[in-house]
Parts: structure tokens; C-alpha cells; sequence
């Protein structure tokens, strides 16, 4: 089982954007609430993907978590720095 961790770990990113999307597209929803769906997402896929075994699934799926959240933080300081987008 734990062989396939680091595939479930990239079903999790993918299913956590793609909710993230559907809920950002109805619009009726609080950026609280879109941020702890991102937040809970990565938390769980980077669990996924520390238990899982050594090999490439893990590496790729630990350096897409990396990239995902750098490119989140620099969003994020961004906007602060700019005052929005």
C-alpha cells in the first residue's frame, strides 16, 4: 500500500484544485473558506506523501507540493505587497 502513497498524494493536489476551482467559481463562497480547503489539501498530501515509500512518485509528488505552496506564498506576498492584483 504504501507504494501508491505518493499517487494518492497527487490525487489529493488534484482533487484539492479542482474543488478549490469549483468553489472559487460560484463565488458565493469566503476566502477563509477557500484558503483552509488549500491549507487541509496540502497538510493531507504532504502526509501521503512522507509515508509513502522512496522512489520517484514520491519525489515528484514532494517537489509539485514545494512548488505549489512557494507559488502560493509569493500570491499571497504579492497582493500584500501591491495592495491587490
Amino acid at each position: 500500500m504504501r507504494n501508491y502513497l505518493g499517487w494518492v498524494s497527487f490525487g489529493i493536489i488534484g482533487f484539492t484544485f479542482v474543488l478549490f476551482a469549483l468553489m472559487s467559481m460560484s463565488g458565493k463562497v469566503s476566502g477563509y473558506v477557500g484558503t483552509n480547503v488549500l491549507i487541509i489539501g496540502a497538510l493531507l498530501a504532504l502526509i501521503t506523501a512522507l509515508l509513502s515509500k522512496k522512489g520517484k512518485s514520491k519525489t515528484a509528488s514532494l517537489s509539485a507540493l514545494g512548488i505549489l505552496v512557494g507559488a502560493f506564498i509569493i500570491l499571497i506576498v504579492g497582493i500584500m505587497m501591491n495592495g491587490g492584483l
